[in-house]
């Protein structure tokens, strides 16, 4: 958020508890709150404190006074070549609307699943990553803009801030000097209308105010202009000096962005470059 052209200074503290269960499992804790500077507040040395959780200190000072995000993490290590992990990301809490089963715009959170094979199948320096993302409408965003989760007009989070869900594959691969990659994300995401008399916030842009959005219940992933986007990429190189990493390599890639309906900014469009 801006004020004469200049970006309003806020302030984030953040605090990450891990834990090594055992050798192959580990466990996280994550919270982060974001604050204004109103009033010349500056940092707020409550938040040093590593013990009390953030969401009592914000209710203590007011609810405006920030924006608290928990979340947990977790890592298994099946054996040397394959582990698991796991993400979730709590931006709200109302225990009412959550068990409700309504579909509440307070029901705003996000997760992640992912796997990683080292050396797959048995061979040397070939890897594979699968990951599962998703996030609700509404997550990362606040009533008072400038508490959004994001920092010089960026998302401090996914970069397509949220209500979007996406599934990303890698496949890597190294022999000698020889390198390549394959990738491929496939996503569905949701976009406001902004024209036709429909200004509403349908939660995909962070960086709107929760107010305008269009209905409290039955909010769900993909919603206003649903759009299906597809990025794919093809990568071949070779190390021409190991020590300093230098290589040549060409890559083509191809770009799908598919709109249930097109707007002045929303257009389907379909791309390939080398």
């Amino acid at each position: 958020m801006t004020v004469d052209g200049a970006f309003l200074t806020k302030y984030i503290a953040n605090h990450y508890l891990s834990w090594n269960v055992n050798s192959r499992l580990n466990l996280g804790l994550f919270e982060s709150v974001v604050w204004a500077n109103t009033n010349d507040r500056g940092f707020d040395i409550n938040y040093l404190n590593p013990i009390i959780f953030y969401r009592a200190i914000e209710f203590e000072t007011g609810q405006d006074a920030g924006n608290a995000i928990v979340g947990a993490s977790a890592k298994y290590k099946w054996n040397d070549d394959f582990n698991m992990y796991a993400q979730f990301v709590l931006d709200e809490f109302s225990l009412n609307d959550v068990t409700g089963g309504n579909k509440s715009w307070k029901n705003k959170f996000g997760l992640q699943l992912g796997a990683k094979y080292y050396n797959a199948f048995k061979i040397k320096d070939l890897m594979f990553q699968a990951e599962y993302n998703a996030v609700r409408p509404y997550t990362y965003s606040h009533n008072t803009i400038v508490l959004n989760y994001a920092h010089n007009n960026q998302p401090m989070a996914h970069l397509w801030g949220a209500n979007f869900r996406e599934l990303v594959i890698i496949g890597r691969y190294r022999y000698k000097r020889w390198l390549g990659e394959a990738k491929l994300i496939a996503g569905v995401r949701g976009f406001d209308v902004n024209e036709g008399g429909d200004d509403f916030n349908y939660g995909g842009d962070i960086f709107r105010d929760e107010v305008d959005r269009p209905f409290d219940t039955g909010v769900a992933i993909g919603q206003g202009i649903k759009t299906n986007t597809i990025n794919a990429s093809l990568q071949g190189g070779y190390v021409l000096n190991p020590a300093s990493n230098l290589k040549v390599f060409a890559n083509i890639s191809y770009r799908n962005f598919n709109p249930d309906a097109e707007t002045i900014s929303i257009i389907n469009n379909s791309t390939v470059s080398v």
